[in-house]
């Protein structure tokens, strides 16, 4: 068990606090004494593993044996007691007047009835105050984020050096690495090291802190003082860390959070070893689905973990036949958990009306280090599980016909695992974001988007962004986008801003990426590796906002973007950039350092700060895997860094301040806190064991807008020969699984909270409902001094904390409530919510403006609150018709019915959807040869502009009326506007009887030839002129009708050809070359071999390989039976190399003339035969039995190593002249033997 302290001094106040973990989701914790307790005990506190009894002035702390307990439940115990632990904890010269209340009072009560005493109605409080435990001090021990904290408050004037607290009753007290340690025979309780920052002029600044301990008394030292007429608020809390508990290998990705502070992980998990399985319950999948073995294939394995981390509160499994990877999480105000990430599988689990529920797959691939492979492909698969977690109320597959959700490029691979990055999110709507990555041309884009194409135009084109808006029941994509240039892209992250417009981030290979012309940084820098972008989309997917690189001239990729409250933006990423490149306005930084922090503007004009963090070794240290910038703009970084994957990654030297864990083999997490000036490291730990490799396997984990940290891991994996159990583990005992229960991984979880003074406003209420007597419920996170404002919609407010409120009228309101706080950073935060209160009445919602074909959402704000029904007529056009808020998608204008019922009563609400019907149509595609041709266009609806284009981005304007005469073939492009909409279409321009087609060989492999041709398709006028376009010679045959080239990139072939008429008309190809796969030359480790013998091929390569053996390996070993060659093939996507090695064979020929078998030594010492031995030349032995005798029939010496040598000794004398026997059985390669008898002469 782990407890923690915090101080804070504002105007001479300080403020201590002890954090433990709580069993109960209640915040009533404090149990008030009518006489159940002894007398001295004024309340009582529940605690993992035991109790806290509070006193005046002294705590006394009461554990037991929670694993004894365990095994006596499971009837494992034989012995029918338990052992237990007290020690106290006493305020040293506290005053005894002072005065001790209870405040907030829970609506629940128990009993407690014995043979002794009757007790009833004995209610449970969230807060005691003990005012004056020391003159001008006082104690206040509250609830807050599942944690009791015990506050000392120090009024001016008033001297903190008076707080002495005394330990007594444990077994042994004392400081390690700053923190305090309390053993006791049951348990190890650990109070962390006090952490110190102050506010001053609403930036956070640290302040040294530390324990001090002499004969058992704790008090607090500041080394360099402090500003004591400003707040300094003290020390992280982790809140719990456990495994998952799997006996099967299971490996860590992604995590996530609810507004009660559940933790939700999910991982991998095998069926391996076999017989073993992932811990279930309540689970919607109880069998692992996928294939058996460690690379048979991986189901996604979930777990919804309490608020302590000591109870599951369900665990299923997830996936298909194939494997399936998990990407990233989010949790509904419905307390929903969608799961977004990629499968292999053609069978995994869909529902109903779902977008797509058929696997669209691509090219085989397999991700390195993952255990994972996908034959088929792999599709991008999205769940929505039930608050419950036993049902599936929503999945479906997301694809076209490449690879989609997987990042395989490998200019934007940096580190292990890369392969499973991307984002989902979800606004206040709760429709779902994800952003991500895809190979498919075909890939599903909807709606009139920014970029509805993939650019096929390079051979670096393997790989794009996407994002994605869907709706909350999965069954329709609001509308989708590439986006892209002719090169790799990948996106990683994505965050929302006020209006549900959307900022993504990534990394790009493209220089033509799609930035805006006034971006920061509007052109690519890198031409080698990668540079980062940001992108600012409008929440309709219509527009891009703005966009822009960011980077240096070295590889730059950002991997996490977040808002703060003025929407200004925030990316986190990696850098090799040189010195200071990257560093601006900022005074906290290291040069070199390969982790990068940037803030720019909202419209991404201006880079406001930016700084590197880290060693400053020149590459990367982690891997990140969660960021966040809370209401105070606190800046919070997670990462990992080690060897898993083989790569430079390393949290060896990172910096920390006031750390929780201050020592690292390398391998570990790592969590930062920096000031939004980039000035200050407020706070940096390491986190993780001493032996295992802690990482994750890809996918984001996050933190809470508190700044709490709810991060997913891979923990305790083989590490130099064996798996471990060295993960640190909280609450101890009790946590869901304090070891490493597979052969190999387990996915862990950690739960760390900084304790910031923030404050954020929340409330439940009942949402819809007849009664017109309405309760509030406040769940604000609150710091000392709270106020609360409501405003309940209807001219009437209210200062209490949890009000109830009587409307006069029924209706929707709209309630804002402020919570404000001097002590706060952020001094106070609002929400508004609705409530409806039904009347068996009918109104009418606001109408809403779509154009023609356009989806919109209708509706009401979704509410978490089962018991309410809804239902719309007509269906027509509706995503569905039994949610608040469906997407309505029509091409005339309809008035919908929505009835809300709580099964008391119901309303109607009536709301039009107005389609505005503006459209344009342009005249047929022509054709012209000399003479100019008049192309016209016909609208429909109210018309406030039209242009005329040569191209579909309309850059250029020819005409701004119905009408255009065109001298020139080519495609025009006609927009037309109005106030709501606008609409588009074209028409194409031909020659008249004139037609080509260019056909030949367009793929080719660096350094071959192409061949080109153009056929002439016109009957009655010939071609009679061909001029061609390209970079690269032209090698022309009988006419200029064809050709050979040789080109060494990728690149059109243009041809403008003219008839007999003098009509023309252009046509293009493009010719794909592809690079050779690179390999050194095949080898052997040993070229000539006898008859029997193995040797191993070898081949160096980061390509395919295929010997003629049929092994695919880039190491073999062979057994041949003849000499011959070997070849082998070595190939990429696209194109393939050879190279072979020839194996002599020798025959093997097991006889004296390949063996020497001496007849005498001569063990004289000089150096010359003094040592008898059989030799074997040519290494073909491969068992040997040598037995010598004298003429007695002793035995003087034998051996069974062809290498050992007699020297003529036995029993420890050196033997006189004679004569010997000896007995020789010999065994060659190819199981050829020879024996021997004969004669040695031993000669002195």
């Amino acid at each position: 068990m782990k407890n923690t302290r915090e101080i804070s001094l504002g105007l001479l106040t300080l403020f201590i606090s002890i954090s433990l973990n709580s069993f109960s989701q209640s915040q009533f914790q404090f149990q008030e004494n009518k006489g159940q307790l002894p007398n001295s005990v004024f309340s009582k506190v529940k605690v993992p593993g035991g109790s806290i009894f509070i006193e005046k002035g002294k705590f006394l702390y009461s554990f037991y044996n929670s694993k004894q307990v365990q095994e006596r439940h499971d009837l494992i115990r034989k012995e029918n007691w338990i052992d237990a632990h007290s020690f106290s904890a006493t305020f040293l010269n506290s005053l005894g007047s002072s005065e001790i209340k209870l405040s907030e009072k829970s609506n629940y009560f128990e009993n407690f009835y014995t043979s002794k005493m009757q007790v009833d109605d004995v209610r449970f409080y969230k807060e005691l105050e003990q005012k004056n435990i020391y003159q001008g001090i006082d104690l206040k021990i509250y609830y807050s984020e599942n944690n009791l904290k015990y506050d000392l408050i120090i009024h001016p004037n008033s001297n903190e050096r008076k707080i002495r607290i005394k330990y007594a009753g444990q077994d042994n007290i004392f400081l390690k690495n700053k923190n305090l340690i309390i053993e006791t025979s049951v348990n190890t309780v650990t109070e962390l090291a006090p952490f110190a920052y102050q506010i001053i002029n609403d930036s956070v600044f640290p302040v040294e802190c530390e324990f001090k301990l002499k004969n058992n008394i704790l008090s607090f030292d500041f080394p360099n003082s402090y500003d004591n007429t400003k707040y300094l608020i003290i020390d992280p809390t982790l809140i719990f860390s456990t495994y998952s508990g799997s006996s099967s290998d299971n490996f860590g990705y992604t995590a996530t959070y609810d507004r009660y502070g559940f933790l939700y992980s999910a991982g991998t998990v095998f069926d391996f070893p076999s017989g073993s399985t992932y811990p279930i319950l309540g689970a919607y999948q109880i069998n692992h689905a996928g294939g058996t073995g460690f690379n048979g294939g991986t189901d996604i394995a979930i777990t919804k973990y309490d608020t302590t981390g000591t109870l599951r509160i369900y665990s299923t499994y997830l996936g298909g036949s194939k494997s399936e990877l998990p990407h990233s999480l989010v949790v509904n105000n419905l307390d929903e958990l969608f799961v977004f990430g990629t499968t292999g599988s053609d069978d995994y689990p869909t529902t109903t009306g779902a977008y797509d529920t058929t696997f669209n797959g691509g090219p085989p691939f397999s991700p390195s280090g993952l255990g994972v492979s996908f034959p088929n492909g792999s599709d991008i698969i999205v769940s929505r599980f039930s608050t419950s977690g036993g049902d599936l109320l929503s999945s479906t597959y997301i694809g076209g016909s490449k690879n989609d959700g997987l990042n395989t490029s490998q200019k934007l691979k940096k580190n292990y695992a890369d392969e499973v990055r991307g984002e989902i999110d979800i606004d206040n709507n709760n429709n779902i974001y994800l952003a991500t990555c895809t190979y498919s041309t075909d890939f599903p884009i909807v709606g009139n988007v920014f970029q509805p194409t993939l650019d096929v135009s390079s051979l670096d084109t393997l790989q794009e962004g996407v994002v994605i808006k869907m709706d909350n029941q999965l069954s329709t994509i609001i509308w989708s986008s590439y986006l892209g240039g002719e090169k790799a892209d990948a996106i990683y992250s994505l965050a929302l801003d006020k209006n549900n417009n959307v900022f993504v981030t990534g990394g790009t290979a493209s220089d033509d990426f799609p930035v805006s012309a006034t971006a920061y940084q509007n052109s690519y820098l890198d031409s080698i590796k990668a540079d980062a972008f940001i992108t600012h989309i409008s929440s309709d997917g219509n527009t891009i906002i703005n966009s822009s690189y960011f980077g240096s001239d070295r590889y730059d990729q950002s991997y996490f973007v977040e808002l703060n409250s003025e929407e200004e933006v925030y990316i986190l990423g990696q850098t090799e950039a040189l010195g200071n490149t990257l560093v601006q306005n900022a005074s906290y930084y290291t040069s070199e350092a390969s982790q990068f922090v940037a803030i720019l503007s909202n419209n991404l004009k201006q880079l406001i700060r930016s700084t590197v963090i880290g060693t400053g070794k020149g590459t990367p240290d982690i891997s990140p895997t969660a960021f966040l910038v809370d209401v105070c703009n606190n800046i919070y970084v997670a990462g990992w860094g080690g060897t898993t994957g083989g790569g430079p990654l390393s949290t060896l030297n990172m910096p920390i301040q006031n750390a929780h864990q201050s020592t690292t083999d390398g391998n570990d997490f790592y969590i930062m806190v920096l000031d939004d000036g980039l000035n200050n490291l407020i706070y940096g730990t390491y986190f993780g064991g001493p032996q295992s490799a802690e990482h994750v396997d890809g996918g984001t984990s996050r933190f809470d807008k508190k700044g709490v940290i709810y991060q997913s891991v891979c923990a305790g994996c083989v590490y130099n020969g064996s798996n471990h159990s060295d993960f640190p583990i909280k609450p101890i005992p009790g946590a869901v699984s304090a070891t490493n229960n597979s052969n190999n991984c387990n996915n862990a979880v950690f739960k760390f909270d900084f304790d910031f003074p923030i404050i954020l406003a929340d409330f439940d209420a009942p949402w819809v409902g007849c009664s017109n007597n309405i309760s509030f419920t406040n769940l604000s996170s609150s710091v000392q001094n709270t106020t609360y404002f409501w405003n309940f919609g209807d001219g009437q407010t209210s200062n209490q904390k949890n009000p109830t409120h009587q409307y006069l009228t029924p209706g929707i309101y709209d309630i804002m409530l402020i919570a404000s706080s001097p002590v706060a950073c952020n001094l106070s935060d609002t929400i508004f919510q609705q409530i409806y209160i039904l009347s068996n009445s009918s109104t009418n919602l606001q109408s809403v403006e779509v154009c023609k074909n356009e989806s919109v959402q209708i509706g009401v704000l979704p509410i978490n609150d089962p018991s309410i029904s809804y239902f719309w007529v007509p269906s027509s056009g509706l995503s569905s018709v039994t949610i608040p808020n469906p997407i309505s998608t029509v091409s005339v204008s309809t008035q919908y019915q929505l009835i809300i019922s709580d099964g008391n009563c119901a309303d109607t609400l009536f709301q039009i959807v107005n389609v505005d019907n503006l459209s344009i149509n342009a005249s047929e595609d022509t054709s012209f040869c000399k003479d100019p041709i008049l192309l016209s266009a016909n609208t429909i609806g109210t018309v406030n502009s039209i242009v005329w284009s040569t191209n579909p981005n309309f850059s250029d304007t020819i005409s701004s009326t119905n009408l255009y005469l065109s001298n020139n073939i080519g495609t025009y492009y006609i927009l037309v506007e109005n106030d709501n909409c606008s609409d588009i279409d074209s028409v194409k321009v031909n020659n008249d009887n004139i037609a080509i087609n260019l056909s030949g060989i367009t793929e080719i492999c660096k350094g071959d030839s192409i061949f080109i041709k153009v056929d002439d398709l016109s009957s009655l006028d010939p071609i009679v002129f061909y001029n061609w376009e390209s970079e690269y010679e032209l090698f022309f045959g009988s006419d200029s009708s064809s050709f050979i080239s040789y080109p060494d990139s990728s690149s059109w072939y243009k041809v403008t050809a003219t008839n007999t008429l003098g009509c023309y008309i252009s046509d293009s190809i493009t010719v794909d070359v592809y690079e050779y796969p690179i390999s050194d030359s095949a080898w052997a480790t040993n070229s000539s071999v006898f008859f029997g013998e193995s040797t191993i091929l070898n081949i160096t390569t980061s390509d395919n390989v295929e010997w003629s053996t049929n092994d695919t390996s880039k190491i073999v070993e062979i057994n041949p039976e003849n000499s011959s060659w070997y070849s082998v093939i070595v190939y990429n996507e696209f194109c393939q190399i050879s190279d072979s090695v020839f194996i002599e064979v020798k025959d093997v020929f097991c006889d004296k003339n390949r063996i020497i078998i001496p007849n005498a030594f001569s063990p004289n010492e000089d150096n010359k035969n003094d040592y008898y031995r059989i030799i074997d030349e040519n290494g073909i032995i491969t068992s040997f039995k040598l037995e010598i005798f004298n003429r007695l029939g002793e035995k003087v010496y034998s051996s069974e190593n062809v290498n050992d040598k007699w020297d003529g000794y036995f029993k420890g004398v050196l033997l006189t002249t004679q004569i010997f026997s000896y007995y020789l059985e010999i065994e060659c390669i190819g199981e050829k033997n020879l024996f021997e008898k004969g004669n040695i002469s031993l000669i002195r």
